[in-house]
């Protein structure tokens, strides 16, 4: 279900080795000065170092072996030991060794964090929970132990506790591409548990229909989530949203008398529903029935006054009317109440023109700068849903 992180990209970038001097092991009977005045431990810790930056592991793991028989309590030289073993793949050593570091010094974090990835890979779970969670209550940890600690109860089906690790992940890092993958998929593991047992109580029941026509609607399967909504409908005539739910999908059909229709009909059942109200709205305008529209959009805003969208129609209206002010006005009204990227962009460059018309340069120039920006931002968002789309086939 869940891929992990590139491991080996992980710890080459985020836990690199430490360096000889870094720590003192206070329950180490070796002291720091007593193996920084070794100079054959020295060499031995820096030639391990060395070979393992230069893929060299066999080597590596030899050099550290030859500090820990002159030096066994220095927890460091474990950790460094550690990292090689886990280069090696072999997860049942590396955990020995980031066990003995952290317990020989509670105080070397790092240790506490790859015992717990490593303990995972091995398949030890509940040693991975513990050393993770212990790792996460230090802050430089933070993200990479929840991260880990989301993928350890996510395999043992604990996957309400893997989303909350995966949201502190997410917090921490909130443009990080593994985090947010593995906790959609967690999500979408949530999703699916919550539908068998809804199916298994009723596999007719009125929900299960919903369910699966906000599934198509997801996948852009017109035909088949109208088919669902319909079934829901004979259950439960009286249902708010699943009307404006046909509506939409009219609107994507691009069947406006349809869509009208059916947000209609949704109004009667929630009259004070602004969104609807602007849907109806949007749909008269987009027939070019502009005086309707414009009655229909100003009910909207009686409903919700901070509701921006459709401000942006009655802007609409007004450039059909030749009224340029209170176009501006409305276009200003819609952009400060807050619309979605494509209105915004729309009245950017309606703003823009009209603003030029009105000789006011610079103002109209600003919201040029904007809708170009804006316009651009949706033309990566499509390509990177296309690369998406392209690497899941």
């Amino acid at each position: 279900m869940l891929r992990s992180h590139l491991v080996s990209v992980c710890l080459g970038i985020v836990l690199l080795a430490i360096p000889l001097c870094s720590a003192a092991q206070s329950s180490s009977s070796h002291t720091v000065k007593d193996w920084e005045r070794d100079p054959q431990i020295v060499q031995d810790f820096e030639q391990g170092r060395a070979l393992r930056h230069a893929g060299k592991l066999a080597e590596a793991a030899a050099a550290y072996e030859r500090v820990l028989k002159r030096a066994p309590d220095l927890a460091v030289a474990h950790l460094n030991l550690g990292l090689v073993r886990h280069d090696q793949q072999d997860y049942r050593n590396s955990t020995a060794e980031f066990a003995r570091a952290a317990a020989l010094d509670p105080s070397l974090h790092q240790a506490h964090l790859y015992l717990g990835i490593d303990a995972y890979l091995w398949g030890h779970n509940d040693l991975a929970r513990q050393s993770l969670q212990a790792a996460a209550q230090y802050p430089p940890q933070a993200f990479e132990a929840s991260y880990w600690l989301g993928l350890v109860e996510a395999r043992q089906g604990n996957l309400r506790a893997a989303a909350e690790s995966l949201e502190t992940a997410t917090h921490l890092r909130p443009k990080d591409e593994d985090a947010l993958y593995q906790l959609q998929e967690v999500y979408l593991e949530l999703w699916k548990s919550t539908y068998d047992r809804m199916a298994a109580a009723n596999p007719d029941s009125f929900r299960v229909h919903q369910v699966l026509a906000e599934g198509y609607v997801q996948s852009d399967h017109w035909e088949e989530a109208k088919r669902e909504y319909e079934e829901v409908l004979k259950q439960r005539p009286r249902l708010t949203g699943i009307h404006e739910a046909l509506g939409d999908i009219a609107r994507r059909q691009q069947q406006p008398a349809e869509a009208l229709k059916e947000f209609r009909a949704e109004l009667k059942l929630d009259p004070s529903n602004a969104r609807v109200q602007y849907k109806i709205a949007d749909s008269l305008v987009t027939s070019g029935n502009f005086s309707e529209a414009a009655q229909a959009a100003r009910s909207a805003t009686a409903l919700d006054p901070n509701f921006g969208p459709p401000y942006y129609v009655l802007g609409r209206v007004a450039v059909h009317e030749g009224k340029s002010q209170e176009a501006i006005a409305d276009f200003e009204k819609a952009l400060h109440s807050g619309v979605t990227s494509e209105l915004a962009s729309n009245a950017h460059y309606q703003l823009y023109k009209l603003l030029l018309a009105a000789g006011r340069t610079a103002e109209a120039n600003a919201h040029k700068a904007e809708y170009l920006r804006l316009q651009e931002a949706q033309q990566q968002r499509a390509l990177s849903i296309a690369r998406g789309a392209r690497a899941r086939e």
